[in-house]
């Protein structure tokens, strides 16, 4: 009968000893993915980001409804769209985890958001003028997200940027990898399959 009682203690001692298990510079980098989580730019994006997902979803919950020939080039646009997105991403990817990147974006944080601005512009037009375009006109009904939603995320970019150079420190402890699997893998777009 005893036995019975240690199995949660022994659970318990398993469980908060694994949790302590993270070095300093694990936490530290753990500390910076939290904060960069919690900026409005990358909130806005999860948002913007579900809002495809669930247009591109709908379309192809009825996409039996239309010519194959259609949903191929939906299924085309979102693969670009889905593309130039991941680029954004890996751009925020590859210059976090560089220092000397994270110490040019220090020193000229308003350039770096426009281009950050920029190549995420170039994203939401393509989507814009290509996929959603396209899926609207064949279900004759509008998409799902709010352009004022697009303009925050536009809007928000320096935050994120003022965030990077506010928290180098963290980021110095960070890898590609870790970066990689805690924030950007989250933020990427599902795939076509996958919806």
């Amino acid at each position: 009968m005893r036995f019975f009682f240690l199995i949660p203690l022994c659970l318990l001692v398993a469980y908060t000893g694994a949790g302590q298990t993270q070095t300093a510079p694990e936490r530290k980098a753990q500390e910076l993915i939290d904060a960069l989580n919690q900026t409005p730019f990358v909130r806005q994006y999860r948002e913007y980001k579900a809002g495809i997902e669930l247009d591109v979803a709908e379309f192809r919950l009825s996409e039996s409804d239309y010519p194959e020939r259609e949903v191929k080039r939906v299924q085309l646009y979102y693969d670009q769209s889905r593309q130039q997105f991941d680029a954004l991403l890996d751009k925020l990817e590859t210059d976090l985890a560089n220092r000397t990147m994270r110490k040019t974006i220090a020193q000229n944080p308003q350039g770096y958001s426009k281009s950050l601005q920029g190549q995420l512009t170039a994203a939401v037009n393509y989507y814009n003028d290509n996929c959603k375009k396209l899926m609207e006109q064949l279900s004759e009904r509008d998409s799902a997200m709010d352009l004022d939603a697009v303009q925050g995320l536009f809007d928000s970019v320096m935050g994120l940027v003022e965030l990077f150079k506010s928290k180098s420190e963290s980021a110095n402890q960070i890898t590609a990898a870790y970066l990689e699997s805690e924030f950007i893998q989250p933020l990427r777009l599902k795939r076509w399959e996958q919806m």
